[in-house]
């Protein structure tokens, strides 16, 4: 007995550590939505200035903590952030927000896009681009 605790010991720690380095996540899915709204087709017509909401779900393949920065069009990068999934296959919503638009002719048909960065414990991107016609 004590023969098999040695060697099963040290082999379960290995298989333990294997697991932990291969946890990974995905973004199962993401929207767009405008003034509370959710738009259709990623594209918002109407009053400007518009409160843009850009949402993803993050999945993982266990429970993780996952790190993360979003980017934007414009060149603005969101500070590091952290969420924890509590379980496999479990969504966990990230939600960032951007306030543009004015009735001015550079947003009469502006494009632009925003980006969840996962940083760890997998680097994966997910970009969520969109349309706005401020009138």
């Amino acid at each position: 007995m004590r023969s098999i605790l040695t060697f099963a010991l040290p082999v379960l720690g290995l298989l333990a550590m294997a697991t932990a380095l291969n946890a990974g996540v995905r973004v199962g899915g993401s929207a767009f939505s405008a003034n509370g709204q959710l738009a259709r087709d990623h594209q918002y017509t109407g009053a400007c200035p518009v409160d843009l909401k850009f949402d993803w779900g993050v999945i993982g393949t266990q429970a993780a903590e996952v790190v993360y920065t979003t980017s934007r069009s414009d060149g603005a990068t969101g500070p590091s952030r952290s969420i924890v999934l509590p379980a496999p296959n479990r969504s966990v919503p990230v939600i960032t927000t951007w306030r543009l638009g004015a009735n001015t002719p550079k947003f009469r048909n502006f494009s632009g896009w925003v980006q969840i960065n996962i940083q760890s414990p997998n680097p994966v991107s997910n970009k969520i681009g969109f349309t706005i016609h401020c009138q």
